[in-house]
């Protein structure tokens, strides 16, 4: 954007300085033009008038030793002829003839001398001019030429020239420094918007002068800064709405379950049936609770994940694990699932894990948590498959900000992949949003709300989520973590 905005200043700089150059050029030729024309057309007419005095008298003498001082000092030849055209006499070098005969024409037919043309630097060297000689100051008798060596002149006019031209090219350095100064000066703001913009997007912190740049872009600073502001505000309350609903909805389902745990079961005969509502309701609420205690998880989960990009410490630290759970773990993939192969065996899910320990940082307690929740899904959604999880190293271009530069290890990939029925394709790309659920798993347990947990738990230690399909058929969750 800043050379789009420098381009048009400074072609429009050199429009007008050039504009200033061309006549400043053009007056200092026409004016040294001038000055020799003055200077030669006063030599030539008293050199006319002296060739008259010594046509009069038939004396050439005088005449000769004038004209020899005459172009030892301007080192320039002339010539004298008579009205016939034939040379009466001379003094200086060789005169071009081709150049010389028209003009001594014109002057003895008494046509006035024509100026010199304008000098410049790529002129002829010499100029021919002439003038006529009179005795009785009507009729020609002869005419006298000069040829004028114009090379002083050119010098002095490209010494003029160069003068300008240095001249116009401070200018121009002049007017490309303020345009300079003057974009940045405006499009600082502009820059730290977008900076900021993109800051906002991605749940970082971000740093906003509202007093730099022009007056219009100051307000509008200003007013990004209450956007910005607002919008935190926003998600702040949302995600406290969430935690707060879930949390007050625990107390009203555990007075429930109190009063249906303490319902009479089996006492009459008449209310057949009866335990099996009650069972029915149970499991309702069961169902119920496990939404909440989601949603409380997920809420945790969004307002980590939004403190740790944002950079906010204080805020991050009101949600996280203690301060024993350290960031750099070191853990194999056989560990990490060992708590929960039970669960597994008893849904017929044979598991392949690596034992081949690994660092990364994440925090040991999310860590958990994420394989705790991908394996409830496998034991629901993939019973009977086969069930791989394991800890590799990642490539360090890899597509998301765990792979970006800056990790001292590269990056650490936790991969746990299932050869069930998985997902069709169109289905991958909506998994991960909030209370969604494929149609196939509609009628089994679950609130739509694990792959979600996954990707904020992810988020807030600075990792990336990949879901895609896995090469036995299933689904394969990828969970690249920069390495500790």
């Amino acid at each position: 954007m800043r050379f789009r905005v420098l381009l048009p200043l400074f072609v429009f700089g050199v429009l007008a300085v050039t504009a200033i150059l061309i006549p400043v050029g053009a007056a200092i030729a026409e004016s040294r033009t001038q000055e020799l024309q003055l200077q030669r057309g006063a030599a030539l007419q008293q050199i006319a008038q002296r060739a008259s005095a010594a046509l009069a008298v038939d004396d050439p003498g005088e005449l000769d030793r004038y004209l020899h001082r005459f172009s030892e000092t301007f080192g320039e030849a002339v010539v004298v002829v008579d009205g016939a055209g034939a040379r009466l006499t001379g003094s200086g070098g060789p005169v071009d003839g081709a150049a010389i005969t028209p003009v001594v024409s014109d002057a003895l037919r008494g046509v006035p001398p024509p100026d010199l043309d304008i000098v410049t630097p790529w002129s002829e060297p010499n100029a021919v001019i002439a003038a006529p000689v009179t005795l009785d100051g009507r009729t020609p008798e002869g005419a006298v030429a000069l040829q004028v060596d114009q090379r002083a002149a050119q010098r002095d006019i490209a010494a003029g020239w160069a003068t300008i031209v240095s001249v116009g090219a401070a200018l121009l350095f002049a007017v490309l420094l303020a345009s300079v100064l003057w974009t940045r000066w405006v499009l600082r703001p502009v820059s730290a918007l977008d900076a900021a913009a993109n800051a906002l997007a991605e749940n970082r912190a971000y740093a906003l002068d509202a007093d730099a740049g022009p007056p219009e872009l100051r307000r509008l600073s200003r007013s990004f800064a209450r956007m910005a502001r607002s919008v935190e505000l926003a998600l702040d309350q949302q995600h406290g709405l969430v935690a707060d609903a879930s949390h007050q909805l625990r107390n009203p389902l555990a007075a429930i379950r109190l009063r249906i745990d303490g319902l009479p079961r089996d006492l009459d005969a008449e209310v057949d049936g009866q335990d099996a509502e009650i069972a029915a309701i149970e499991r309702d609420l069961d169902r119920l609770e496990h939404t909440v205690a989601r949603m409380l998880a997920l809420a945790n989960a969004e307002h980590r994940a939004t403190a740790a990009a944002s950079g906010h410490g204080a805020a991050a630290s009101e949600a996280s694990p203690p301060a024993s759970d350290d960031r750099h773990v070191s853990v194999s993939a056989a560990r990490l699932i060992a708590p929960h192969l039970a669960r597994l065996a008893d849904a017929g899910i044979a598991v392949i894990a690596d034992e081949q320990p690994r660092s990364l940082r994440f925090r040991r307690h999310d860590l958990e948590e994420v394989v705790e929740l991908l394996a409830d899904n496998v034991a629901k959604y993939a019973p009977g498959s086969a069930f791989r999880i394991e800890l590799s190293p990642h490539s360090a271009g890899g597509t998301g900000r765990a792979g970006e530069p800056g990790g001292t290890g590269g990056a650490t990939a936790l991969v746990m992949s299932d050869s069930g029925p998985g997902l069709a394709t169109t289905e991958i790309a909506l998994a991960g949003r909030r209370f969604w659920r494929a149609p196939a798993h509609a009628q089994l347990p679950g609130s739509g709300l694990g792959l979600a947990i996954v990707e904020q738990l992810a988020r807030a230690n600075d990792a990336e989520v990949v879901i895609d399909r896995a090469p036995a058929g299933g689904l394969r969750i990828t969970i690249i973590a920069r390495a500790a």
